[in-house]
Formats: structure tokens, C-alpha cells, sequence
């Protein structure tokens, strides 16, 4: 193998995770063949960890757990970059997010690893001026202001919403159609309004370019998604690449609020439920902004939806993302 003499050992924290895995993936991958990573997991022995291995011999999954700092000096000693994206609903509240999300830039430090690429999101609190807050996505860019306080040359890749969500969370009902067969039906509160997202494979190929290109991205803040298109858009790209009937049915947020308040009402930090409705009425109301052509500078195979969808091949069913990864590795 024609591996280059200097090789960077970039350490994944939550590399089995939806994002971690493209990541780890998008490094390995990367055109100049000049990444090693260590994918750490609470559990290096599991089936996801094993995944990974077996994708590549410059994978080696390493025991680490963002609420032992010292798991993570460990792991990180002898590394050249470190991406975290920590889990709001593993870590269970905000305050815990924050505190693992500061246990990672810590041991950065300790470690004198200078070059850390956190994952965040828009800070919905700080732009409403408090008059709405989404604590997933509030922990994560309150995250970033302590981590960059702490690591001036860290880099913030300010992310979106997921298309995957449309696997799973935010699966499309499916009934049967007006004039027979199937159709299925999108349904949420964005009403006519942009739905900024980003595909998990990009958000890998985003990262990869920050650790390439450390000299150009260290202390900055990258906003990056994939595209903006209207939940209308969303149904009629499905249609046309799928050949199935797809349609949009709005509802108001009162509606959806009610319809999520029983998903999400035994999170704490969510008394009320009521913090998936705002993070839909911020997109809609605020917006989640991208200069797509920057976007393409970094990443030029950057997928909208309708790329997305051939790229996957989603048809609307329900699909575990840990399968959909399992699938590309082996194609």
C-alpha cells in the first residue's frame, strides 16, 4: 500500500455512533489516504466497534467514555486530532452534554492535542434571545463556546438536522393512495419554509477536510449543511427519484406538539415536551442559514436531497442507520 510517510491518528469519540461511523469512514476514505483513527466506544468489543475494524486496518477501536477524563487522556495521548460529537440523549440533560463535551477539550489539553473538530448546532437560545430553547442543540453550541476558551484552534463544524431523521424519527406515514397503490405522506410544522439538513455522509466528508486542512480551519466556526429545501420540495423529489406518490401535509406545531409530547416527555431538561415543536418553530421562524457556495469549496460532492436519496436508495421504509452503514461497507 502506497500509505503516505506522515500519517495523522485522528481519535473519533462516539465513533459507533450515526455520525461517528461516517466520520470514521470519511477519514479512512479520504483521497490522500493519510488518516489512522482510533474509534473510541464504550465498548471496543461490541458488534459496532468490530464493524468498524474490519472496514480497515487503520481503524482500531480503543476503550474511552466522555464522563471519565482520564479514559480520554489515555486515548488521546499520541493523537493528532480529535472530532467529538457528544449525545444529548445519552448524556441525558444539557448540564451533562456540557460537562462531557468540556471533558473532551480538557484532556485535548492535557494531552497537548491542539486540533480538536467539535460537532455543534445553531445556539437557539442565544438567537431568540431566549425566547425559545431546543436543549440539544443549545448544549452542543454552549459546548463550543467553552471548548474554544480552552482550545483557541479548535474547530466548531456548526451542523443541521439530519435527512437520516427520515429513516427513522421522522419516518413518512404510508397509506394507500386516491387512485390505488401507495403513497406516502411527509407531515411537519415548516409549513412553506426552508428545512436546512445535512446528509450524515457529508458531514464526514466536512470533517475530513478540517483535519486536512488544519492551518485553514483551526479557530474557526464552518456552518455547513447539505441543502434547504421546503418540506413540499421534499415530497416532490421523493416522487420523481422514487416513483412512488408522495405528498406534504403541514400541520400546525399546537398539532405536532401534542402528537411529540409523549415521545419526549421523560427526557429531562423536557418537562413539557415541548423542545422538538421549538426547534421546528426556530427553523421555521428564525431559519437555519448556509452559503451553499462555501459549502461547495469544502465539499463539491456535497448532496442535496435529491442526491441523498439516490445515493442511499431510500424508499421510504424504515431503516436503522447502523444498517444503512453496514450496507455501504460492504458494497
Amino acid at each position: 500500500k502506497n500509505l503516505p510517510l506522515m500519517m495523522k491518528t485522528i481519535a473519533v469519540v462516539g465513533a459507533t455512533g450515526a455520525m461517528g461511523r461516517s466520520i470514521v469512514q470519511s477519514l479512512i476514505d479520504h483521497p490522500s489516504n493519510g488518516f489512522r483513527v482510533r474509534a473510541l466506544t464504550r465498548n471496543p468489543m461490541g458488534k459496532r466497534a468490530k464493524e468498524l475494524e474490519n472496514y480497515s486496518d487503520r481503524i482500531v477501536a480503543v476503550q474511552a467514555d466522555t464522563s471519565d477524563q482520564k479514559s480520554l487522556e489515555e486515548a488521546f495521548r499520541g493523537v493528532d486530532g480529535v472530532f467529538c460529537n457528544t449525545d444529548y440523549w445519552t448524556a441525558g440533560s444539557h448540564v451533562q452534554e456540557v460537562v462531557q463535551s468540556i471533558n473532551v477539550a480538557t484532556a485535548c489539553l492535557k494531552e497537548s492535542v491542539e486540533h480538536l473538530v467539535y460537532s455543534s448546532l445553531e445556539y437557539v437560545s442565544a438567537i431568540t434571545k431566549s425566547t425559545l430553547a431546543v436543549p440539544y442543540f443549545d448544549s452542543k453550541a454552549e459546548s463550543a463556546e467553552y471548548i474554544q476558551a480552552i482550545l483557541p484552534k479548535a474547530t466548531i463544524l456548526v451542523t443541521a438536522p439530519y435527512y437520516e431523521n427520515f429513516m427513522g424519527y421522522a419516518l413518512p406515514e404510508k397509506r394507500e393512495g386516491s387512485e390505488g397503490g401507495v403513497e406516502f405522506v411527509f407531515r411537519d410544522p415548516m409549513a412553506d419554509k426552508p428545512y436546512t439538513m445535512v446528509a450524515l455522509d457529508d458531514i464526514g466528508r466536512f470533517t475530513a477536510y478540517a483535519f486536512s486542512e488544519f492551518e485553514s480551519v483551526k479557530g474557526k466556526k464552518l456552518f455547513v449543511a447539505s441543502g434547504s429545501p421546503t418540506m413540499m420540495e421534499i415530497a416532490e423529489t421523493f416522487s420523481s427519484v422514487t416513483g412512488i406518490k408522495a405528498v406534504y401535509e403541514p400541520m400546525s406545531l399546537k398539532e405536532f406538539r401534542e402528537k411529540s409530547r409523549a415521545t419526549v416527555n421523560d427526557i429531562p431538561d423536557s418537562p413539557d415536551g415541548e423542545f422538538v415543536g421549538n426547534m421546528f418553530e426556530f427553523i421555521r421562524d428564525y431559519g437555519i442559514d448556509r452559503d451553499y457556495e462555501f459549502i461547495k469549496s469544502i465539499n463539491p460532492e456535497v448532496m442535496d436531497f435529491e442526491k441523498w436519496l439516490r445515493h442511499t436508495g431510500w424508499k421510504g421504509e424504515a431503516v436503522g442507520v447502523q444498517n444503512y452503514f453496514v450496507t455501504q461497507t460492504e458494497k
